[in-house]
């Protein structure tokens, strides 16, 4: 893969883009596009430090830039959407949004309840009646069920809330200006949302699920004349619930829904069972603690029995030196902030 011709092509694309319409305040910042052994940004290529991890946006000489990793073959459009993804992520951090999730806690603090995750489905599926085309009562059905997520279980209705704060305007932007560059590819990535977000299986980690959510509600909300713009105020998203009278809970086909949860919660911690035991039946050990966690691929990472899973990297301590590992990992953890066994996930 040609990274500067790549490069060329992506920043093409990016200055045709009207980024009023995609999020008013929001400009893109300069991007780097790396692979295994090189690093391309400003013109030119650049040693490939350990900054250059994932797809994200980080401070590189005192500058936020967006990073992505490039790994095969991506139509530009699609890639110059995920771009935009990223440099939002940069935006919000110049804009001191306030309304990350701390990732780590959230790991072992939240709890896959199936009455929450079949409200849900309920949710999702007015989120998809109201892309069809705005109704205020499927709306006000819609803030009502989450209002009584939000009572009945609050830590992991903020967990979630965060999470469609900060990767949903992500996902929203993402999808937006995929919209100006391809109308088609944006409507194939509306029926591949569609095809997800119904299925109960789609719900873990819950993470991954809150992008498309965020994302809708953001429509949903802007069409109904009560979103903001503006990066005062977060976070917005859980704020709009208000005095709202919670709903009771009962909804058309909630029994299926119910049990669809339970079914789908049992089905996910036995896959995450069966994933820990592989690795340990395994013992191929890449590291022996005690070391200090810094960091874990959150996106779908997973937690069990004290056990925490990691793809593509895993961030440690050794004494004052900050260490990076390559690949996908077991861990098993002596307390939450402390490695004690590190075993190769293959």
């Amino acid at each position: 893969m040609n990274l500067e011709e790549l490069h060329a092509q992506i920043t093409r694309r990016i200055a045709a883009l009207d980024f009023e319409r995609i999020w008013p305040g929001f400009s893109p910042l300069r991007f780097a596009l790396y692979d295994r052994q090189r690093c391309f940004f400003d013109g030119r290529y650049i040693e490939k430090t350990d900054e250059f991890c994932a797809n994200t946006s980080i401070v590189y000489c005192g500058e936020q830039i967006a990073i992505w990793m490039v790994e095969e073959q991506t139509d530009v459009s699609v890639l110059t959407a995920k771009m935009i993804h990223e440099m939002f992520h940069g935006y919000q951090s110049i804009q001191a949004w306030d309304c990350w999730p701390n990732e780590l806690e959230a790991l072992y603090r939240y709890e896959y309840s199936a009455e929450n995750l079949s409200l849900k489905l309920r949710e999702n599926e007015l989120l998809l009646d109201l892309l069809q085309g705005f109704d205020r009562e499927k709306l006000r059905e819609l803030l009502a069920h989450r209002k009584l997520r939000s009572l009945r279980f609050p830590y992991e209705f903020s967990y979630e809330s965060k999470v469609e704060e900060i990767e949903g305007c992500a996902n929203y932007v993402e999808w937006q200006a995929l919209q100006q560059l391809d109308p088609g590819k944006a409507a194939q990535w509306t029926e591949q949302l569609r095809g997800r977000i119904m299925k109960p299986e789609k719900l873990f980690p819950i993470r991954i699920s809150c992008y498309d959510t965020g994302a809708l509600l953001i429509h949903a909300l802007r069409c109904a004349g009560r979103y903001s713009f503006a990066s005062s105020g977060r976070p917005l998203i859980a704020s709009l619930l208000g005095e709202l009278q919670p709903s009771d809970g009962c909804f058309p086909g909630g029994e299926t829904r119910l049990r669809e949860a339970k079914e789908a919660v049992a089905a996910y911690r036995a896959e995450t069972e069966s994933i820990i035991r592989a690795a340990l039946d395994r013992n191929e050990i890449l590291l022996q603690g005690p070391l200090e966690l810094t960091g874990v691929n959150v996106y779908n990472a997973r937690c069990l029995h004290g056990f925490l899973t990691s793809t593509y990297f895993l961030a440690y301590r050794a004494g004052t030196e900050d260490k990076m590992l390559s690949g996908n990992f077991v861990i098993r953890m002596q307390d939450r902030e402390t490695i004690e066994t590190v075993y190769r996930w293959a």
